[in-house]
């Protein structure tokens, strides 16, 4: 793994997250999805200086690859954070919605399973109600789109 980093605007306790799971700076596994698409986005650009940190920003650790040397190809265009920030949003959101809702058996508990569910991942309690509020949000969407993963039994269709 280089040390060459790429920073990236994410919301903060998407940051919270990320630095609880992988570090500070955050380097994902080898070999993970998430580093084959740091990967994928990389560009060589000649005479271009790797970013230095800014306040905000979140530094994540460019993977060292054979065919991409962190050394030569360390630019990432703004289209290619955007695609990296939307894909560690996917990873957030998948963890959120499988956990919180194994957590969470009726409506009277969602408020203290976000409280739990941030204190399980480094992620400060006075972000808890945004967590609420997207699980809310995303069991909302689906319900719209007809699914309801709430039902316990198994719906049986008549043949």
């Amino acid at each position: 793994m280089s040390q060459v980093c790429i920073y990236l605007k994410l919301k903060p306790f998407v940051a919270q997250y990320l630095h609880h799971h992988f570090g500070d700076p955050v380097r994902f596994e080898p070999q993970s999805v998430l580093n084959a698409r740091i990967v994928a986005v990389l560009q060589s650009k000649r005479g271009h200086e790797p970013e230095v940190a800014t306040e905000g920003m979140t530094a994540v650790c460019i993977p060292y690859s054979k065919q991409k040397d962190p050394a030569n190809w360390n630019y990432v265009s703004q289209n290619g954070k955007r695609f990296i920030i939307e894909l560690i949003d996917a990873l957030f959101l998948n963890n959120l919605w499988s956990e919180m809702y194994e957590m969470v058996g009726d409506e009277k508990r969602i408020q203290s399973a976000a409280y739990a569910w941030c204190e399980m991942h480094g992620i400060d309690i006075e972000h808890a109600d945004t967590i609420r509020m997207k699980f809310y949000r995303e069991r909302i969407k689906l319900l719209k789109r007809g699914i309801d993963l709430r039902k316990k039994t198994r719906i049986k269709i008549k043949k």
